[in-house]
């Protein structure tokens, strides 16, 4: 092998490295930012989720339309003392009937 191809092998070599090495450091920031780990209660619901809950029971499903024209399907809960609509609340898969 030529010195020409030496050096070119040493220079790929060193490039690639340290594109690994950037690439390795972008990826251990330390965890999620603190936009992307509040949780759902950190937003004050809707006047549409909270109207939809009213006379409802917690844990109950209702279907509401949001001020944007949204069509959603949440269940009630009480969160901060007010029982309005959310996302991503577990309910059971079918009702027990009742006997």
């Amino acid at each position: 092998m030529s010195l020409l191809h030496t050096r070119r092998l040493a220079l790929v070599a060193a490039a690639s490295l340290a594109l690994l090495s950037g690439l390795v450091s972008a990826q251990s920031t330390g965890g999620p930012s603190k936009s992307e780990a509040m949780p759902l209660t950190a937003h004050a619901p809707e006047k549409q989720a909270i109207d939809a809950c009213v006379g409802k029971a917690e844990n109950e499903r209702v279907r509401f339309v949001t001020a944007k024209g949204k069509k959603r399907h949440w269940t009630c809960t009480t969160v901060d003392g007010v029982l309005a609509a959310r996302p991503g609340v577990a309910t059971p898969a079918h009702r027990v009937k009742k006997q």
